[in-house]
């Protein structure tokens, strides 16, 4: 907890750099950043800098905070997660109960460092107030692709689903690509349509996720769950019903599958400009994320598997809501069941379309990236991060459907796994350095010392998920290889390019008056010390 007169220093602080948006409470403002004072005359560069890229006076509740971050994930309980049953259900279990621990815990560090820090850029501010602006970009970057990988192949996926509905050849999912990336595009430029629209979304994701398996349950079979199909290397094909048919090797190859259940969580940071009452807002609703997380992933993951057509089908089905509702019910209208799953991937889309362009925002307005991807509109959308994002969706989602090699997919899921993994290995070591470096920091949600103990459990799940999928995947061996050279050249890039640029940006400032309010506070605790003796002499 902060004291009274550490916040009015802080707020005073703001005042003077910054000035406060008059629609934020005097209360709030200790807690947000503001860049939305007008424009006045004999503004400085900076100001001028920071009003052409002002976003949206703060708009988003604890709801939207919750839509936004289940609407990010939602696609993952329709499909995906589904492949894992080849390992068998008990390697799933075990491996979404780590997975569901690991998003806990880097929830519980992420939601006190970003009312602590109420940024855009999110982890990239953690990062260069916990080390340095190379370490901000490392993870800034990596931030950004997990989002941009995974957004990429929810795109493709939205193709492959629209493509299902309407009957039409494979060529016309590109059209498909460009009309809900263009959807995405255009509701973003209109913020506050944007956070409702996500969010309503999101809800008849969650109440679609439930119900069908909910008027499927007397189908239910619990032995049938646990059959695993196991092809030996001579082709002879047998059936187990042990719990962990491959052992410690089946978990590890199961926990990308079902953290695919999970990921994007992370995109909490991305929205806490825009949300009104940081200090409450962004607990409640990562607190209501998370509760809706565990439980739907949880039934989708478990209940899928004792449905027919028998997980040995399901393990291979595009969509396995579909075949169970197709087989339970004997419907022949793929187009009609197929419209259960569109909600949700749509959803994802929104979600993560969002989390990109702000995260690029944010990267561009601190000099990470081009300062021209920063601008906003009048509306405070970021236009020119917002056409990155939809080139990038666009391109991908392109490579996906052209690639000559078959399992283009699979790859792009591993390389959004393994930026994820960095990002989660990242993240507590900024927590835990944060505590020792800022320890006067106001932090709204705070836990204290406490908090140090979920960041090592989640440091240990991550590089325990990385470590085994890398010793045992060839496919993660060469991605991680590949994006490892990506970090290695963002050094000299760093080196010689970015940190030119870096700008004066809330970030910065905000760590300035941190660090110089600890100087100052150290320098006083001397001179009363030195005072004291004196007296005493």
């Amino acid at each position: 907890m902060t004291s009274t007169r550490g916040k009015s220093d802080m707020t005073l602080s703001l005042k003077r750099n910054q000035g406060l948006d008059s629609s934020v409470s005097a209360a709030n403002a200790t807690n947000r950043p503001s860049l939305t004072q007008g424009a006045a005359k004999g503004k400085s560069d900076k100001d001028v800098y920071l009003e052409k890229r002002m976003l949206k006076p703060a708009f988003a509740n604890s709801f939207h905070v919750w839509g936004l971050v289940v609407g990010a994930v939602i696609s993952g309980e329709f499909s995906g997660f589904n492949t894992g049953y080849a390992y068998g259900l008990g390697s799933m279990i075990v491996a979404h109960v780590f997975c569901s621990v690991l998003m806990i815990t880097v929830s519980l560090n992420l939601t006190e460092l970003a009312t602590a820090m109420p940024f855009a850029s999110g982890c990239a501010a953690y990062a260069s107030a916990a080390f340095n602006g190379a370490v901000a970009c490392f993870i800034g970057y990596a931030y950004t692709f997990d989002m941009v990988f995974i957004g990429a192949q929810v795109t493709n996926f939205i193709g492959v689903c629209l493509q299902l509905i309407f009957g039409t050849n494979i060529q016309y999912n590109v059209g498909y690509y460009f009309l809900t990336i263009f959807m995405c595009h255009g509701i973003n430029f209109y913020p506050k349509v944007y956070f409702n629209v996500v969010t309503a979304t999101t809800a008849i994701s969650c109440l679609l996720v439930v119900i069908p398996l909910f008027v499927a349950a007397p189908h239910f079979d619990f032995k049938d769950a646990f059959l695993t199909t196991i092809v030996a290397a001579d082709g002879t094909i047998t059936t187990s019903t042990d719990f962990l048919p491959f052992g410690i090797e089946g978990v590890i190859n199961c926990s990308p599958l079902a953290l695919y259940l999970l990921i994007c969580f992370e995109c909490l940071p991305c929205c806490v400009e825009e949300t009104q009452d940081v200090k409450t807002a962004i607990p409640r609703g990562m607190l209501a994320a998370n509760i809706t997380l565990v439980v739907l992933s949880w039934i989708a993951m478990v209940v899928c598997a004792g449905m027919p057509p028998g997980v040995s089908v399901l393990q291979t089905a595009l969509l396995p809501y579909s075949s169970i509702l197709s087989t339970v019910f004997k419907l022949s209208n793929q187009q009609a069941v197929t419209l259960i799953s569109f909600p949700s991937i749509f959803a994802s889309q929104l979600a993560i379309y969002y989390a990109t362009t702000r995260y690029i925002y944010g990267l561009s307005r601190g000099g990470y990236m081009p300062p021209i991807l920063s601008l906003t509109t009048s509306e405070g959308a970021p236009y020119t991060a917002m056409a990155a994002t939809s080139l990038m969706f666009c391109a991908l989602s392109l490579f996906l459907q052209y690639s000559p090699v078959t399992n283009t997919g699979y790859i792009f899921l591993t390389m959004g796994s393994i930026f994820a993994l960095t990002a989660y290995i990242v993240q507590p070591i900024l927590y835990i350095r944060l505590k020792f470096r800022l320890p006067s920091l106001p932090r709204p949600f705070n836990m204290k010392m406490g908090g140090i103990v979920p960041a090592l459990i989640n440091l240990i799940i991550a590089c325990g998920i990385l470590i085994g999928m890398v010793y045992l995947n060839p496919i993660w061996r060469v991605c991680l290889l590949g994006i490892a050279i990506g970090y290695a050249l963002l050094v000299p890039f760093y080196l010689l390019v970015v940190r030119h640029y870096l700008k004066d940006s809330p970030e910065k400032m905000f760590i300035k008056r941190q660090l110089n309010s600890i100087m100052n506070e150290s320098m006083r605790s001397s001179r009363q010390s030195s005072g004291s003796e004196s007296m005493k002499t």
